[in-house]
């Protein structure tokens, strides 16, 4: 029993040797400040110390009741007339429209009952053309009877000038009212067209009274629409001041990542000013522990070497990797070109840092272990 209590003993200074530990140290963590950035009470508090946020949370809201609104009132003003402006157009479109519609409909009917007329005037020019030519054939015949009788002695010269006097007014005649069928002809195409060849229209015709009426309705349209674009435009301008008067009047602390509440620099119904600490985080993936050792220990200690991490606080065991080595501390001054002289009795010790390996987890009740003591032991 007495040689394996001595070989037990022997192999904890063995150990103790070869292995470097450190003085005690205090786990540090990132800080995260969150601070109001405008001047007013703090209105909301979701949150206690020691409780874990995520990325994007709310944590606190600060309002300021005595933001001026004066911008946002007058554009809030502005964006209602407009909207009169715009119902105002809406209407006289709508009534535009209306009147389109019924003067469309006048010009159908006046196109219809022109077409109606002409194809009459047409028809009937057709009767007399047909009842022109019987009687034009009838004297050509009658002056043939009547240059035969004259031949035979049977009537006298004048009879035969008559009937020749009487074909001749009857081709006229026919003449004229084929030129009036070719002439009312092409007014009955014109009006199945919707053209006029008689006569200008006046103001009261249905169709000058449409195209002034179509015209209206097209500026009617236009200047409706150049409104909605204002009124567009205006209400982005709404969205922007009333934006920036909520930034005014009210300022959201969100939270930028994963955290936990470290201390509250304020409470519910306190009056805060500008750029005033609200809320304290940590970031409980990035912590680390600075410590110092022997500079004689540095042999058994290199950049990545690991690192087994003891809490005073806590029989929980931690680990780490290092990820920084400084020594000569209060030796040397940076720029001087002579060291300053160490005194043979004086200790070398150095600093080491120590980045602490997340893969314990880590308690945000107990703030993820930040502030307890510990002691390093390195690895080789």
């Amino acid at each position: 029993m007495v040689s394996a209590g001595l070989l037990f003993a022997a192999a904890a200074i063995v150990i103790n040797f070869f292995t470097a530990r450190s003085r005690d140290a205090v786990i540090n963590a990132t800080p995260i400040v969150l601070s109001s950035p405008v001047s007013g009470t703090l209105t909301a508090l979701s949150v206690r110390a020691g409780t874990e946020v995520a990325a994007g949370q709310q944590l606190a809201m600060v309002a300021n009741p005595m933001a001026r609104r004066d911008q946002l009132a007058a554009l809030e003003t502005e964006v209602e007339t407009a909207n009169g402006r715009l119902r105002d157009l809406r209407d006289r479109r709508d009534l535009q429209q209306k009147l389109v519609a019924r003067l469309g409909r006048d010009v159908e009917r006046q196109r219809s009952l022109e077409i109606r007329r002409n194809r009459s005037d047409r028809d009937d020019i057709g009767f007399s053309l047909d009842r022109a030519r019987k009687e034009l054939a009838f004297a050509r015949r009658e002056t043939q009877r009547q240059e035969e009788l004259f031949r035979a002695g049977a009537v006298a010269a004048n009879v035969v000038d008559r009937a020749r006097t009487t074909e001749l007014q009857r081709a006229r005649e026919v003449r004229g009212l084929e030129s009036q069928l070719a002439g009312q002809s092409a007014v009955l195409q014109a009006s199945i067209n919707d053209l006029t060849l008689r006569n200008n229209r006046s103001g009261s015709d249905p169709v000058v009274r449409l195209q002034e009426a179509a015209l209206a309705l097209e500026k009617a349209e236009g200047e409706l629409r150049t409104q909605g674009y204002q009124i567009e435009g205006l209400k982005r301008q709404l969205t922007v001041a009333r934006r920036e008067w909520q930034e005014r009047n009210r300022a959201l602390l969100i939270s930028p990542r994963r955290a936990v509440v470290w201390q509250l620099e304020a409470q519910k119904g306190d009056s805060v000013t500008a750029q005033q600490k609200v809320v304290q985080l940590i970031d409980c993936n990035q912590r680390w522990l600075t410590t110092t050792v022997a500079e004689s220990d540095l042999q058994r200690i290199r950049l990545g070497s690991k690192a087994s991490i003891s809490l005073l606080g806590s029989p929980q065991r931690l680990r780490g990797e290092v990820i920084a080595i400084r020594s000569g501390l209060g030796r040397v001054q940076l720029g001087e070109e002579a060291p300053v002289p160490v005194p043979i009795n004086l200790a070398r010790e150095s600093q080491v840092k120590v980045r602490i390996l997340n893969d314990f987890p880590a308690p945000p009740g107990e703030f993820c272990y930040v502030g307890f003591s510990a002691r390093v032991s390195f690895e080789r």
